[in-house]
Parts: structure tokens; C-alpha cells; sequence
């Protein structure tokens, strides 16, 4: 039986992107999409779907929390998948009742999360790329409240700082001073078996944000 979902995303080009993945799949039907949470709780009391996949954070009007919060207040069963990757909304979400969440950026994940939740009521997907590890340290990132200039340069941080300011359009001596307060923010300390840079730049993979280099490989007919 294909499985009816509605999408919930203030981002318009995110949500139609979301859109054309699920219904590319033959198990799912895309019913309706919402950009607030007060349209997102109207499409599932009229359409009566299967899943909801919810952007936690959708300016102006409740966010999604506050949708999980009422949905299940008024006794919907569907399941409800969480987008975030913030440890905070994870917690809150699971807490109002959402059966999982996907990071935003791993839209792969989206259709595994929805054959886990809707073949098996009340089934709560566990997202196998997110251990306790990985949300200590989205809050470890959380708490250091970067910077969108800092944010922007820990991206490219497996880049020389030359190359880091010709992308981001900074002086080299700027991305210095950047990268030796990222540091800083983010608790890396200067001794200890790996560099300050190495942590960084693993933090930023493991976070799934690090722009990596491009490599030229090399294959038996070149």
C-alpha cells in the first residue's frame, strides 16, 4: 500500500526538493506541503496522512515543536519525522512525540526513516550516523555560538588559509585571526597528540559541513 505524506518546510527550494525525492519512490505519495505550522496541522487533520516530515524551525507562527505538541494532543497517530540537526530540537521533538528526526543536510536518509516509521506504527527511527557522541557535540557547537564568519571559514578549514580567504573574500591575516578564535570558542586545546587544526577539520566532517578539497585521481587509461 503506498504511504501518503505531507511535508512541512519554510525553505521553498528545500521543500521541493523534498518533494521530488519522496515521490520519485513508488511506496510514497506526496499529499501536501506546508511552509507554516499552523498550514502543516490543517493539511494533517484534512488529508489524514500516513507521515509528516516537519522542519522544526518555520518563521513566522509556531514552530514545529508546537505542531508535534497538538497533533498529538488531539490524539493523530500518524508518524512524525523531525528535520533539525540541532541536539536541543532533537530532544524537545522526541519529547512532544515525533517517531525520529533526519538531519536536513542527509536527505538519503529520508526514505529509510519512512519505511521505518510507516510499516510499523509507532516504530521510532534511530538515525544510525547520530550517537551520543554526535549530539554532544552539535551542543558543544551550539554553546559556542559562532559566528557566520566563523561558521563560514570552519567549512573550509581542510583548505590552506590562502585558499580559505580567496573563497570567503577575507585578508589572510583575518582567516588567521578567524581560525585562532574558532579555536577558542570551540574548547580545542593547543597540546595534546593532534593539532588544534586536525580536531577542527574532523569536527566540521564529522558535522557533516566540511567543503573537503578536490582531488585529482589518476585511473589505468589516463
Amino acid at each position: 500500500m503506498v504511504k501518503r505524506v505531507v511535508i512541512a518546510e519554510d525553505e521553498f527550494f528545500t521543500r521541493e526538493g523534498i518533494s521530488r525525492l519522496i515521490s520519485a519512490d513508488p511506496q510514497f505519495e506526496v499529499i501536501g506541503t506546508a511552509n507554516q505550522g499552523e498550514e502543516a496541522i490543517s493539511l494533517v487533520k484534512s488529508l489524514n496522512p500516513d507521515a509528516l516530515l516537519l522542519d522544526i524551525r518555520m518563521p513566522p507562527g509556531i514552530d514545529g515543536i508546537e505542531v508535534i505538541r497538538r497533533l498529538r494532543a488531539d490524539g493523530q497517530q500518524l508518524a512524525i519525522l523531525a528535520l533539525t540537526n540541532e541536539s536541543r530540537s532533537i530532544k524537545a521533538a522526541e519529547a512532544a512525540g515525533a517517531n525520529g528526526y533526519v538531519p536536513k543536510e542527509k536527505h538519503q536518509m529520508l526514505i529509510p526513516a519512512l519505511m521505518c516509521v510507516t510499516h510499523t506504527p509507532g516504530k521510532i527511527f534511530i538515525n544510525p550516523d547520530h550517537s551520543q557522541a554526535y549530539l554532544d557535540l552539535v551542543a558543544q557547537v551550539e554553546a559556542a555560538n559562532l559566528t557566520e564568519s566563523e561558521r563560514e571559514v570552519w567549512q573550509y578549514l581542510a583548505y590552506r588559509n590562502e585558499e580559505i580567504a580567496r573563497r570567503v573574500h577575507k585578508a589572510p591575516g583575518r582567516i588567521r585571526n578567524i581560525v585562532t578564535e574558532l579555536y577558542f570558542k570551540l574548547d580545542i586545546p593547543k597540546t595534546g597528540e593532534f593539532s588544534q587544526r586536525f580536531i577542527a577539520t574532523e569536527m566540521a566532517r564529522s558535522l557533516g559541513i566540511l567543503k573537503e578539497p578536490e582531488r585529482d585521481y589518476c585511473n589505468e587509461d589516463s
